[in-house]
């Protein structure tokens, strides 16, 4: 499960072109709350899994070392 806030979804709809549609329509269907998503992926493919880590990309903390 991945929790995007609004400054995340914001990325994610910046990348949406760059994902699988499957990545894509997970997301869609995924339930809002406040000004959260949160979206349950299912790892069914490693075909995927490049996608999947744009959007942990997406939530890690930059490192400001």
């Amino acid at each position: 499960m991945i929790i995007f806030g609004k400054d995340e979804r914001a990325k994610f709809e910046a990348i949406r072109g760059t994902l699988s549609d499957v990545v894509c329509r997970q997301y869609d269907e995924a339930k809002t709350y406040r000004d959260e998503k949160w979206v349950m992926f299912e790892l069914t493919n490693t075909a995927d899994f490049d996608d999947y880590m744009k959007l942990l990309a997406i939530k890690r903390k930059p490192n400001r070392k």
